[in-house]
């Protein structure tokens, strides 16, 4: 390894390393309540070396978001080749993404839209996403889980728009995740099931305690 590709695979390491503290501190108390000072403080680092790696909080918060979002599609794939169908798949998700979110500060989810390149980023994403959602659940319906006719177009951007409504009136202040996966989300999946498809969503929330 040269010099120079040494340097660079240390500078990674830093970034990463940056990433995965700064991560867990915005998840745990909220974006606005960590300041770079905390994170350099946490690191042992100084504030130098971290304006070095990043050139402010909002870059800083880009590259946490986008590291998540790859973790993410990582664990989706895994996931799916696991998974017996397309509802299993979803069933599992929803348990492991309630916890996930329970662990988060409420105001992380409120925070992230005062950012805009953020916001920016979300957006730009926001779209392919939705696609790529509504490809995956069509499938539901050749494997008689999903009824024909459903538009899986208009049910995830009402999921997407239910989502930002319980972040932007405080209701995730109010409820857990899994209170309002059970009055929001889980209806509508319900309501887009075949018979086979609801037995399995009943049995999943019996085996769950109704989660």
């Amino acid at each position: 390894m040269t010099g120079q590709s040494q340097t660079n695979t240390q500078r990674e390491d830093a970034r990463n390393s940056v990433i995965e503290t700064a991560t867990q501190m915005f998840h745990a108390q909220g974006i606005r309540n960590v300041t770079m000072d905390d994170i350099a403080h946490k690191l042992s680092m100084s504030k130098r070396t971290l304006y070095q790696l990043f050139t402010d909080k909002e870059d800083l918060l880009l590259a946490c978001v986008i590291k998540h979002e790859g973790d993410v599609r990582t664990h989706l794939a895994t996931i799916i080749s696991q998974s017996a169908n397309v509802l299993d798949f979803l069933l599992i998700i929803f348990k492991a993404k309630m916890k996930e979110f329970d662990e988060i500060v409420p105001s992380f989810f409120a925070d992230l839209t005062k950012y805009p390149r953020i916001k920016e980023h979300i957006a730009r994403n926001k779209q392919q996403q939705e696609d790529e959602a509504v490809s995956f659940l069509e499938r539901g319906i050749k494997q008689g889980l999903f009824r024909e006719g459903v538009n899986f177009h208009i049910i995830t951007r009402l999921l997407s728009s239910t989502m930002e409504v319980c972040i932007q009136n405080g209701l995730a202040d109010q409820y857990s995740q899994g209170e309002i996966f059970l009055n929001t989300i889980l209806p509508y999946i319900r309501g887009c099931a075949t018979l086979k498809g609801v037995e399995m969503i009943d049995q999943f929330l019996a085996e769950n305690n109704a989660l």
